[in-house]
């Protein structure tokens, strides 16, 4: 089953710099694929289908512990 994603929900990207993270909505990082830190001002380059595939696992995990508790 897909899993449509809440544009708006934010999720923490961490700079490959400093380690700082960035929370960005899911809008953003589907349309932007560059970054810029907040904290070492350095511009980086997100995978915009490699974090959804890993958001739709998380929620595709979440869907399945909902229903092994029968929530």
């Amino acid at each position: 089953m897909p899993y449509n994603i809440d544009p708006s929900a934010l999720v923490n990207i961490p700079c490959p710099q400093c380690g700082e993270k960035t929370a960005q909505t899911v809008a953003t990082i589907q349309t932007s694929p560059r970054l810029r830190c907040p904290a070492c001002g350095t511009m980086f380059a997100i995978n915009a289908r490699k974090v959804m595939d890993k958001l739709r696992a998380v929620e595709e995990q979440a869907e399945l512990e909902r229903r092994r508790r029968g929530v």
